[in-house]
Parts: C-alpha cells; structure tokens; sequence
C-alpha cells in the first residue's frame, strides 16, 4: 500500500503522461464539439485544459537529484533550467504557430495562456540559474555530496 505522496520520477512514466493527457484532451475536444458547444469555447476550455495539465504535471514529476516526497517551491517548474527553457520555447512556439492554425481564427485564451506557461517555465528557470551562480540550492534541492545513511539498516553499522 501506497502511503507517500504520488510522484513521476522515470522518463517513460513522464513521457506516458504527456501522451495521456494530450490523447485526452484531444477526445475531449472532439467530444465537445460533437455535442455542439460553440466553436469559440472548445478552445477556449481546452485552454483550461492545458492549465491544468501542466500545473499537474509540475507538482508531480521529480527530477534527478529532486527529493520526492516534499512539494516543490511554489515557483519552480522543472528539475533543472534546461528543460524549462525548452519548454518556455515550445509553448511559446505553440502560441505563436499552432494556435493560429488550429482553427483558421487566432484562439486568443489558447495564445494568452500558452504564453503565459511559457514565461512561468522562463522563470523558474531563470530562478534556478541565478541561484546557482549564488552558489546556494534552489528549495528542496537535495545538497551536493554524498547521501548519509539515516542509520536505519543496523546491519551496515
């Protein structure tokens, strides 16, 4: 039985999540416009949709050297600022390219929020190169260094 909190540590696992929930936001777009909701507001939840899934996805997946159990800082989006800048550069480029060409009509919530994932991603990450060049760890970094055994396994002394 399960009795921490759930986290997504492996990149398959992170990757299987991305596929699920864009496979379902896609049905449930479609499922939106199948029952006839007007064309202006199945972008506009699928929007909501996207909000969603990335504020998920950042509270759950754990990079290396990231403890698990804890929250992350409120603030902080990737394990490192790597992948944030790239994905600032991919929902930037969502916003500028794909929105505009999903429906033949610019999906303004879509363009705003897409940007506005973007500049948090930016952010975090720009937060943790400017702490590490301050030679200090971002909140609930694990230090560098070797891992000290809590003593729990008496056998090891």
């Amino acid at each position: 039985m399960r009795t921490g909190p759930i986290r997504i540590t492996t990149a398959e696992a992170k990757v299987g999540y991305v596929v699920a929930v864009v496979v379902v936001e896609v049905l449930l777009a479609l499922l939106l416009w199948a029952v006839g909701l007007p064309d202006g507001a199945v972008p506009s939840l699928s929007a909501v949709g996207l909000v969603a899934m990335v504020v998920v996805g950042v509270r759950l997946f754990r990079g290396p050297g990231e403890p698990v159990a804890p929250p992350r800082a409120w603030w902080r989006m990737t394990a490192g600022p790597v992948s944030g800048y790239l994905l600032a550069a991919y929902f930037a480029a969502d916003a500028v390219v794909a929105r505009g060409l999903v429906s033949g009509s610019v999906d303004v919530a879509g363009v705003v929020v897409s940007v506005l994932v973007a500049l948090a991603y930016a952010g975090s990450s720009t937060t943790l190169v400017v702490l590490r060049a301050q030679g200090r760890p971002a909140p609930g970094s694990v230090p560098a260094g070797p891992v000290r055994d809590s003593g729990s396994d008496p056998a090891r002394g």
